[in-house]
């Protein structure tokens, strides 16, 4: 095992190359060991936790479950306000600084602040699905009654394990979100099947969904409290001006990004497309999601790191780093690309010989797939060297482009048609941060450090 683990690091390094800093390079390399096993787990366990929810409750009782958890998912991720990005941000400054107080102040005001916030969502969305005629909302209000209570708890999980990250644990900050989370959910769900003698209803999944959030949460809690001791003693200091500058732009940021991930879905469901399909669309959308591990590993790692390196002002390094990282990521994520377009009916076919019908989605979904990759992490980059601002109003207009071809093409085309419009939005997205990040002075795609050496040489 260990000249197996030898050789792969012996790749990774060479792939890196050696223009890279060797601090840095270890930095990103034993951060995504850990990241990458965390990933890989969470990707095996929620492929088969789908492929479980989706055998046993059919396509339209999956549907109705993926319905439920995108509302929650998109509401969820707006409580959580930017808290999450203002930690990856804000953190690895004041550790470098060793401003403990800052540091104290920071995951106090977070928490309070977050769990709040948090708390108010999740009433206001069942006031919502109870008072309104809203499609996906108010047919299933019975669900919401228990899945609302997910928004509160997936922040406290959101933003102690994107603190702990900050930190500069990465292992341990993935560790509740990537390993607790998915193993308690699928844990839960086979308690409840056997003691319902071995049947399960899409209200069994739903519930067994929100216990996984109260685990992880807890678990996410216990970690921070676990790992922060040095930081109890100081005297909390608050800079909630500068704090919430930066946040409502990553709450803005992070919400119409997740909108403009899972709009498709809710217009779906506007549009009362049967259930089964959007089961069908959801199926493909969790395959093509699976190839985006390695990139999980690259944000994850490497957020905190552009942070570093822009407060140091290492522009070049900054720019090597950008390029190497992406360029790994987008190789191994194109060979797992590969495979999904070759063998994605058999795959599709695993949910249920139904779930075939969503292959030319699948292909389309893996081609959006392929171009956010290509162009790398450059929303996170932004956020990360103060470009919150025009990062956010670049994927504004991404989303209301987005917005507008879901209402023309999907009661034309269905779901073929929510995934076009995803595709095109999302071409629309990469080219805006693309530019966005140029003149900030950082090329971005795999091809970032390649153009920037032509660029001097041709000067």
């Amino acid at each position: 095992m260990q000249t197996f683990l030898k050789y792969i690091n012996g790749i990774l390094h060479q792939l890196l190359g050696e223009e890279l800093d060797a601090k840095i390079k270890h930095y990103f390399l034993s951060g995504a060991y850990k990241s990458i096993f965390l990933q890989g787990a969470i990707a095996l366990l929620t492929f088969f936790t789908g492929l479980f929810i989706a055998r046993v409750t059919g396509d339209e009782g999956f549907g109705i479950y993926t319905t439920v958890f995108t509302w929650v998912s998109i509401v969820s991720v707006g409580a959580t306000l930017g808290l999450d990005d203002l930690a990856l941000k804000q953190l690895p400054i004041y550790k470098e600084k060793n401003e403990l107080a800052k540091v104290k102040g920071l995951l106090s005001w977070a928490n309070a602040f977050g769990g709040g916030f948090g708390v108010f969502c999740a009433i206001v969305l069942l006031i919502i699905a109870n008072c309104t005629n809203i499609h996906g909302l108010s047919e299933y209000a019975d669900y919401y009654f228990w899945a609302v209570w997910v928004i509160p708890l997936f922040v406290l999980m959101h933003v102690n394990q994107a603190a702990l990250r900050g930190l500069h644990f990465f292992g341990w900050g993935q560790f509740a979100e990537k390993f607790v989370q998915p193993l308690s959910l699928f844990l839960f769900l086979v308690g409840i099947y056997c003691l319902q003698r071995f049947q399960l209803t899409d209200e069994h999944a739903i519930f067994a969904r929100v216990l996984s959030f109260v685990v992880t949460a807890i678990a996410a809690v216990y970690l921070l409290l676990k790992y922060t001791k040095k930081y109890r003693g100081a005297v909390a200091s608050y800079e909630i001006g500068l704090w919430w500058k930066s946040c409502r732009y990553f709450a803005i940021t992070s919400l119409l990004y997740i909108i403009n991930t899972r709009i498709d879905i809710v217009f779906l469901g506007l549009y009362q497309v049967p259930q089964a399909e959007i089961a069908y669309y959801n199926a493909a959308l969790k395959l093509s999601d699976m190839a985006l591990i390695p990139f999980a590993v690259l944000y994850t790692v490497t957020a905190p790191m552009f942070s570093t390196l822009y407060a140091s002002k290492d522009m070049e390094a900054l720019q090597l780093f950008f390029t190497k990282t992406t360029r790994l990521a987008c190789f191994i994520i194109t060979l797992i690309l590969l495979v999904l377009v070759i063998g994605g009916e058999w795959f599709l076919a695993l949910f249920g010989d139904s779930f075939r019908a969503g292959y030319p989605v699948l292909l389309i979904l893996c081609i959006a797939k392929f171009v956010h990759v290509f162009v790398g992490p450059v929303n996170y980059l932004l956020m990360m060297v103060n470009l919150e601002k025009e990062a956010t109003w670049g994927l504004l207009l991404s989303v209301i482009l987005t917005i507008g071809l879901h209402l023309l093409w999907i009661p034309l085309y269905g779901i073929i048609g929510a995934g076009y419009a995803t595709l095109v939005g999302l071409l629309l997205f990469e080219f805006l941060m693309g530019w966005l990040s140029y003149r900030a002075g950082i090329i971005p795609t795999v091809l970032g450090r390649f153009l920037r050496t032509k660029n001097k040489s041709s000067k």
